[in-house]
């Protein structure tokens, strides 16, 4: 059990690398369509502050994810509610949009079959 922890702890850490990533694709895409003129620059800044606002939320994650002490859990259940009770404080103090944490929770829960080899 314990290692399927750390492994759920590390492959968490890259598919948020993975969601960063596409979130600075969007952001461009979101520029580019600005320049062509395909969307009017209210638009593009309601996107980018949307963008943003998911990036922190994500930043925030893994700064959670990192400081998760594996040894402290004995199930990727009792892991997975600590990581988003922690995560749902922080979202309320810092003001984060829903999006972020529907695709936290969408990644932890596509993770977790994973690990349970489900």
């Amino acid at each position: 059990m314990k290692n399927q922890i750390r492994n759920f702890l590390e492959i968490m850490k890259l598919e948020l690398g993975d969601l960063k990533e596409d979130l600075h694709t969007l952001k461009k895409e979101c520029k580019d369509k600005l320049q062509e003129g395909l969307i009017t620059n209210y638009v593009h800044m309601e996107n980018i502050a949307l963008y943003d606002n998911e990036l922190h939320a994500l930043n925030s994650f893994q700064r959670i994810l990192e400081a998760t002490e594996p040894e402290k859990f004995n199930s990727i259940d009792n892991l997975t509610t600590h990581l988003l009770e922690t995560f749902r404080t922080v979202m309320k103090t810092c003001g984060y949009a829903e999006a972020g944490r529907i695709c936290i929770e969408r990644k932890m829960l596509k993770v977790a079959k994973y690990v349970r080899g489900n």
